[in-house]
């Protein structure tokens, strides 16, 4: 793996995708080792092109153990006749350059950027989150902190589950919050879209087995008023699900279980904290640094790519072919 990986490279994450997906355009590509696959892209038929499993919006990447694997894997995907479209790479990834020397006089390459995300460098705090927010902002913290002690006692926990009857319960306060949000109503919450409900039922099982799951909670008077759903991999905190109990706004409970998470992070000493998904504008409260990604397209000389190219109308395809061929 790369220096930075990102956690939809994990068993837990590919998982999920593949348990929600529809496995009858599935195409796994693997490299297998003496005793085990050390690279794979599961990647699906969706129209003209092999794409990524559904991933939620996450950013992606293939899959490999060490460079030569990588190497492995890109020269069979350019061995094959189908153009291939990964939708948010990291930026620095291995995979760029090794598609690159994989399509090499079989193919092109196309690259645009893609949506980044947020994160926060904790190595820059020195253990104490704190001391990088101004006067203002600590202000806002404390307000916040009195409006929620209006309502009851408050309270946060961070847990690990280790059980699938932990887990579960644990699930069910996030659910309960999730129903409760804005996110309801818009439709995007777990409770109301039902595949991405059935995603992260999946991915947290896997993430759970693997010890890398975190659920935080953060609570008034005992009843759950916001939650995040996040692993903690690679000496970062990955934040995927955030919501709170729309009844209890007042308080700002999102901004309040996120900075009890941030301490968390900073506490023990973990380099980053990374805004998942979406990049959403309130991510700017507490960040302006982000990660960059970019959308390849690996398209090969082959016959079916010309197929393609009389399909599309060929503008978009010829115009990088005359970019690269220039």
């Amino acid at each position: 793996m790369s220096e930075f990986a990102i956690p939809s490279q994990t068993y837990s994450w590919m998982y999920a995708r593949a348990a929600v997906s529809q496995l009858s355009g599935l195409r796994c590509f693997g490299i297998r080792g003496a005793d085990s696959l050390v690279a794979v892209a599961p990647l699906l038929e969706v129209g003209d092109w092999l794409r990524e499993l559904p991933a939620l919006y996450e950013p992606g990447d293939l899959i490999w153990s060490d460079s030569d694997a990588l190497a492995e894997l890109a020269s069979l995907l350019a061995a094959q006749p189908q153009p291939v479209y990964l939708e948010r790479v990291p930026v620095n990834s291995p995979t760029r350059l090794a598609l690159r020397r994989a399509y090499a006089g079989k193919g092109i390459i196309l690259e645009r950027p893609a949506m980044p995300t947020p994160f926060i460098n904790l190595n820059e705090c020195d253990g104490n989150i704190d001391a990088t927010f101004n006067a203002i902002r600590r202000s806002d913290f404390r307000r916040a902190e009195r409006k929620a002690g209006e309502f009851g006692m408050l309270t946060y926990e961070l847990h690990a589950p280790n059980s699938i009857t932990e887990l579960a319960s644990l699930m069910n306060e996030v659910h309960a919050v999730e129903a409760a949000s804005w996110k309801e109503q818009e439709g995007s919450s777990l409770t109301a879209n039902t595949w991405q409900g059935n995603f992260f039922h999946h991915f947290t099982q896997g993430a759970m087995l693997a010890g890398i799951l975190r659920i935080a909670i953060m609570r008034i008077s005992g009843q759950a008023v916001a939650i995040q759903v996040a692993v903690e991999w690679q000496q970062r905190f990955w934040l995927f699900k955030i919501s709170y109990d729309q009844h209890f706004s007042r308080c700002s409970p999102g901004q309040l279980l996120m900075l009890y998470t941030l301490r968390y992070a900073a506490q023990e000493v973990l380099q980053s904290y990374e805004f998942m998904g979406v990049m959403s504008p309130w991510t700017a409260y507490w960040t302006k640094q982000t990660r960059s990604y970019v959308q390849l397209r690996a398209i090969p000389f082959s016959i079916a790519t010309g197929k393609h190219l009389v399909r599309w109308g060929g503008r978009s395809i010829l115009s990088g072919f005359r970019r690269v061929l220039a």
